[in-house]
């Protein structure tokens, strides 16, 4: 991939050992911010790695091997709303209000069913942004302008929060910030096992670790480079002990035998209550399979073995999903497990209709319903558990 890309580069020297579990090939740096602070900080994690400065980062952006673009990352500054409210608000579903930060574009992880092989295909190669205090600052001054609503914020979009935190440090930057703030709460969303350099971190109940769980099978089988379930199990208990809250993200949840497959999943839900106290749990949702029509054949042409696309699928609006009565009996399955030991306003259903949501819990009606139920979800106090 790097033969095709321009020659008109500077090479940089060689530096001290790589802090990063994934294996990085090529760096390459926008020279808008070759000299800014943030871009110094992370070349000197990235030791023995080349290291080019291009002029024009847009020349970099063009399909190419997604394996390859994995294992190269670009450091430039974000020049348009890094802040923003997340994609899966739409009108087909009922959402949770959730907003976003884009501090890293691209995952070194390689999950079969990921959306993002399709959404940045034009794109492909890791993008690490390294103007995070102008980011910060759009952010303080917009829940300065709200001060009136509670907003839960996350940084697992368009990446992994914590896969590259040994080189971003984000998450180090991210956790001061939030505990300063009253009217938010971050969302650190991860499938490693990575959350040991941040537990002594003074987060004042304001940061949530969380983790997307899925079957050991679906794990072993489609989610390459992510830790396994019990190292996510046991790196969540970490986190609980240090104080902070806990969430976790069942999603997608993946039928290729229909509904009779949630009994992997209800064993998941059993483990985690079973090790997490329920009190530490801020949230939990729960989201079937759903993807562009676009994404099949790119996973499968990636993925030959993968079968993950074998299910009941139809199209419903712009994405293919399960049926609805599948979905139903699905996600009511898991939900009333998790319920019995977690107060069903910690439990909310991830980009479903209200259809579905009618039939699991009538009273939610809108987005706004979700939103308040969470917002006063967040806190991890023992009060209204069972």
């Amino acid at each position: 991939m790097a033969s095709a890309l321009p020659s008109n580069v500077k090479r940089l020297q060689r530096r001290s050992p790589a802090a990063s579990p994934f294996e990085i090939e090529q760096v390459w740096v926008d020279r808008a911010v070759e000299s800014h602070p943030g871009a110094i900080r992370m070349l000197s994690k990235l030791g023995g790695v080349p290291c080019e400065v291009v002029d024009d980062p847009a020349l970099l952006k063009h399909r190419g091997s997604l394996s390859e673009a994995k294992r190269q990352l670009l450091l430039t500054a974000h020049r348009g709303g890094a802040f923003k409210p997340c994609q899966g608000i739409t009108r087909e579903h009922l959402c949770c209000n959730y907003r976003v930060i884009d501090l890293v574009s691209g995952c070194p992880m390689d999950c079969s069913y990921c959306i993002l092989q399709s959404y940045l295909a034009n794109n492909p190669i890791t993008t690490v942004y390294v103007n995070t205090e102008a980011i910060l600052s759009s952010i303080a001054s917009f829940l300065d302008e709200n001060r009136d609503r509670f907003f839960r914020i996350g940084t697992g979009e368009l990446s992994d929060s914590l896969a590259l935190d040994g080189i971003t440090e984000h998450a180090s930057v991210l956790v001061p910030f939030f505990a300063s703030r009253r009217n938010a709460l971050l969302e650190l969303k991860t499938k490693t096992a990575s959350v040991d350099h941040l537990l002594s971190l003074n987060h004042r109940g304001n940061t949530v670790i969380s983790w997307s769980v899925n079957t050991e099978e679906v794990i072993a089988s489609d989610e390459r480079g992510t830790a396994p379930l019990a190292e996510r199990i046991a790196a969540a208990k970490r986190a609980a002990q240090a104080g902070f809250g806990v969430g976790f993200h069942f999603d997608p949840i993946i039928l290729t035998g229909g509904a009779k497959d949630m009994d992997g999943y209800l064993e998941v839900a059993d483990r985690i209550l079973a090790e997490i106290d329920p009190r530490s749990i801020a949230w939990v949702s729960l989201g079937c399979l759903r993807y562009p029509p676009e994404l099949a054949p790119l996973a499968e042409g990636r993925f030959p073995g993968t079968r993950i696309f074998s299910g009941e699928l139809v199209p419903a609006g712009k994405k293919m999903r399960y049926l609805r009565f599948i979905r139903q009996e699905a996600l009511a399955s898991l939900w009333n497990r998790l319920a019995e030991k977690l107060t069903a306003r910690k439990i909310y259903l991830c980009m479903e209709t209200a259809a579905v949501w009618s039939k699991i819990e009538p009273s939610v009606t809108s987005n706004a319903c979700i939103e308040r139920r969470l917002c006063n979800a967040e806190s991890i106090s023992s009060a209204d558990d069972r």
